[in-house]
């Protein structure tokens, strides 16, 4: 059921209005958070890209206003003219009137924040990882942590995740971004970002768009930007690389280096890359990662965990033990598991409800209706879609990621 945001984020910005007015700047800004928070659930329930779009650069508007106000640098007419362009849903510019950029800018920035998202998911939705969680959570707290009098402690703002395909890469990464909040509670923003999908669309204005996407994540901070495929944006360099290709990789690894928001305290960009080649990903890249994590394939006891999940937190009954469940699925990745449980379950549901098909030729009042009926899982529901899903990286493979690990710790 869609969240009704229209009066809570009118009364978020009458509030911040008038704690500016007030002289109380903290809280002008906290209430700004809000008002960017609420319209980030509001354009997930967005029925067309327009209004999704629409909403999300407003949500950006309002967290740079809470930077600004954060950090001093903000004027009373610039705060009068969000709310004026809140009466029509688009983004205001200085004087009051809707602002909509033409052109490639507007279409590169409209790429950007569809990129953007906040995360649902909580540490408690990735099955075991309980190491590798616990590492992530010390890197963030040190980072986020008030520091001692007198001392820097650098902060972790990179983070790499390798591993083989489906262990729950983009998981962790979602649970992180979840996990950075302001300091009013309100999650960072998640940019998720496909790099092939990126750079087969828009391969002429791929360093453009990196440079777009960090500028709109410094101004929606706090903010994790997640970049998927790793090794299709950094490969290693060699002559056949175009000047495209460079521009890309320097355009990266200079927002990587953080040029525009070192010393900025009130700044804090994550970002997150994973591959399934760390081996190819280029040396000058790779350096700029303070952290590198193997998310390897769930052993025993993770793998229960995950099947837990998906079977029990979900409301199925399995005839079958858990341990013995861990045992069956041997070599299965996160994913391998998630959908071997999709095929149970669906598997038993086509089995006691073999006159769906027929109902749905009657018409859809008739499926409505219609209450769905499941039974205990059995062995013969597991062994059956053993036979289909098959874990698909081998010891070897696995072996390689730790060969891997082993000589990046040795360098």
């Amino acid at each position: 059921m869609e969240m009704d945001v229209h009066e809570p984020i009118k009364r978020a910005l009458a509030k911040a209005k008038q704690h500016f007015k007030d002289g109380e700047p903290e809280k002008a800004a906290a209430c700004y958070e809000k008002a960017a928070n609420l319209l980030g659930v509001y354009a997930e329930q967005a029925t067309s890209r327009e209004a999704e779009q629409r909403r999300k650069q407003m949500a950006i508007q309002y967290r740079e206003i809470a930077r600004r106000l954060r950090s001093g640098d903000t004027d009373d007419e610039k705060d009068e003219a969000s709310d004026r362009g809140t009466s029509t849903g688009r983004p205001a510019s200085s004087n009051g009137s809707p602002a909509a950029p033409p052109g490639a800018a507007g279409e590169i920035r409209g790429i950007v924040t569809n990129l953007m998202h906040q995360s649902s998911v909580s540490w408690d939705d990735i099955g075991g990882l309980e190491d590798t969680k616990q590492e992530i959570k010390f890197a963030l707290g040190m980072t986020l942590a008030k520091q001692p009098a007198g001392v820097k402690i650098a902060a972790w703002t990179k983070i790499l995740f390798y591993g083989p395909p489906g262990t729950g890469k983009t998981l962790l990464a979602a649970a992180t971004s979840n996990a950075v909040r302001s300091s009013e509670g309100v999650p960072s923003v998640f940019y998720n970002v496909k790099i092939s999908s990126v750079l087969s669309k828009y391969f002429g204005e791929s360093s453009k768009i990196i440079g777009e996407l960090y500028g709109t994540a410094r101004d929606t901070s706090p903010s994790v930007v997640f970049l998927d495929e790793f090794e299709a944006l950094c490969g290693k360099r060699d002559a056949s690389d175009t000047g495209a290709e460079r521009r890309i990789l320097s355009t990266l690894l200079a927002e990587l280096d953080g040029m525009d928001s070192k010393g900025r305290s009130d700044i804090y960009v994550l970002t997150i890359a994973a591959t399934n080649r760390p081996w190819d990903l280029d040396p000058a890249v790779l350096s700029r990662f303070e952290k590198k994590v193997l998310i390897p394939l769930p052993d025993e006891s993770t793998r229960e965990k995950i099947l837990r999940i998906h079977l029990e937190k979900k409301g199925f009954k399995t005839a079958v033990s858990y341990p013995e469940l861990a045992t069956m699925t041997e070599g299965f990745s996160g994913r391998e598991l998630e959908r071997f449980c999709k095929e149970v379950t669906t598997g038993m549901v086509e089995s006691m409800n073999r006159d769906i098909p027929t109902l749905v030729d009657r018409g859809l009042d008739q499926v409505k209706s219609y209450s769905i009926r499941v039974r205990d899982l059995t062995n013969d529901d597991f062994a059956a879609a053993a036979k289909l899903i098959h874990p698909q990286t081998t010891q070897e493979e696995m072996a390689k990621y730790h060969r891997w690990k082993e000589s990046v710790q040795e360098e």
